[in-house]
């Protein structure tokens, strides 16, 4: 049996979640927003693709992460 290695992560730098910090601070508003309805998750993820794609378009930034990553981080960085 042939056993498939998950991809590496790699652990978030301290630049990088200050750019992730930096770039939700433009977009709390709809992010933090407790609707549930469909117009709103909508907008949520449109506001978190468009952080990704700024974060990504960083140069201090080396590694590609999808908005499932980067509100996965937020999420984790609020619980501390």
């Amino acid at each position: 049996m042939m056993w498939v290695r998950k991809m590496d992560k790699k652990a978030y730098t301290e630049k990088e979640k200050l750019v992730l910090v930096s770039l939700v601070k433009e977009y709390g508003a709809c992010i933090e927003n407790k609707k549930t309805d469909g117009t709103s998750i909508q907008e949520k993820q449109n506001a978190w693709e468009n952080i990704a794609s700024y974060y990504n378009a960083q140069p201090d930034i080396n590694i590609h992460r999808t908005s499932k990553q980067l509100k996965k981080l937020w999420d984790n960085l609020k619980q501390r």
